[in-house]
């Protein structure tokens, strides 16, 4: 692109003009100011004004907080969520930035309750979130009886409230897509379908997507929700497999093409250690493995795993005698990546003609699906 400018010497001084003139404009009233008062501050404090993209962390400004005030000033092309970083106490204060006066007063005590003023951005999204809070209330009085459950050894309770779980989450996705639809013009509108994307559909976040507004099509959120979509497309069912190559517990390079190639039927299973959903699924893939292994079934593990002892530990205890590869990058695993992966556990079932036949078979599900398969 710059040698292309280079190229039109009239056109580039016309331009470094109108940029010089918007500059000016953005000088002079097209601004945003932070303005941080942090009560019982007493010690310098570093703040870092930062964003989250695409799993890096993008500074946009800084200042030393002098008894708990402090300034922040900058441009932004629409309002955009940052985080108000204190590394010196881990905390992260999420604020809706948006060429305005804003104004952040918390206390040191408590700090991840601030009072945010003067963006509206920030007021919708506080009333989306409010909104919204009637789901997270549920859920945490289910989880409360589960343990109870649990604790009991009570099954027809505890499936029960697992069912009560799902149709709550069915009912907060409803709500959010249509929260989204009513106020589709709105940049919090896009954030909120990419942050609740894990827990939609692909019908449901191309649909969401597509509802919002051409105005925000350039918009970060709305272009992640695009290439997301593109993704899960490609690793649709109905859709060949993609393959991949990572190392196994050995350290030596395995494909999933190669496991694919010599089984009728492949579960490529995303898992971690360190994920407790996982571990307690494990015996259900345990048991339609030796139950189906001698039909052509096996299993191709992918482990979201840092440590490897950790990772390799919990092979050897949950007994997965299948192949198993990672990278142990944790949420930056490339096959994850590959296959969409934002939650775990994750399975994805390919078939004789190496397309993709099925997905999340979980429970009695895999065995269900696997006795259809193979009558």
């Amino acid at each position: 692109m710059r040698k292309l400018f280079q190229t039109l010497g009239l056109i580039t001084i016309i331009l470094l003009v109108f940029a010089s003139c918007q500059n000016q404009n953005n000088k002079t009233g097209d601004q945003f100011t932070v303005n941080l008062n942090i009560k019982n501050l007493k010690q310098d404090s570093k703040v870092i004004l930062q964003r989250h993209e695409y799993g890096k962390w993008i500074k946009k400004d800084s200042v030393i907080l002098k008894n708990g005030i402090g300034k922040l000033h900058g441009h932004v092309v629409g309002p955009t969520l940052y985080y108000l970083t204190l590394k010196k106490f881990n905390v992260y204060i999420p604020v809706w930035v948006e060429n305005s006066n804003i104004t952040v007063d918390a206390d040191l005590q408590n700090l991840r309750h601030p009072i945010i003023k003067g963006s509206k951005s920030q007021e919708e999204f506080y009333a989306y979130v409010d909104s919204a809070k009637r789901f997270l209330d549920k859920e945490k009085m289910l989880g409360i009886k589960y343990s109870q459950a649990r604790a009991h050894h009570s099954e027809k309770m505890m499936s029960d409230l697992k069912d009560q779980y799902t149709q709550i989450e069915k009912d907060r996705a409803d709500y959010m897509l249509g929260y989204v639809k009513r106020h589709n013009k709105s940049v919090v509108s896009s954030y909120i379908v990419m942050s609740g994307s894990f827990g939609l559909s692909l019908d449901q976040l191309e649909s969401a997507t597509n509802s919002l507004d051409t105005n925000l099509s350039n918009n970060q959120y709305v272009n992640y929700l695009k290439k997301r979509v593109a993704v899960l497309k490609r690793v649709a069912v109905g859709q060949p497999y993609v393959d991949f190559t990572l190392n196994d517990v050995g350290g030596k390079p395995l494909s999933l093409s190669s496991v694919v190639k010599t089984h009728k039927y492949t579960l490529v299973d995303f898992w971690a250690s360190w994920c407790l959903p996982c571990r307690v699924e494990n015996p259900n893939v345990v048991k339609a493995y030796n139950t189906f292994k001698s039909k052509g079934f096996t299993v191709f593990g992918v482990s979201f795993d840092k440590n490897h002892d950790k990772w390799v530990s919990a092979i050897k205890k949950d007994g997965l005698v299948w192949p198993q590869v990672s990278d142990l990058k944790f949420w930056g695993s490339a096959a994850g990546k590959l296959y969409g992966v934002q939650s775990i556990p994750h399975n994805v079932l390919i078939g004789p003609k190496g397309k993709i036949i099925a997905e999340n078979l979980r429970g009695d599900a895999l065995v269900n699906k696997l006795k259809e398969l193979m009558k």
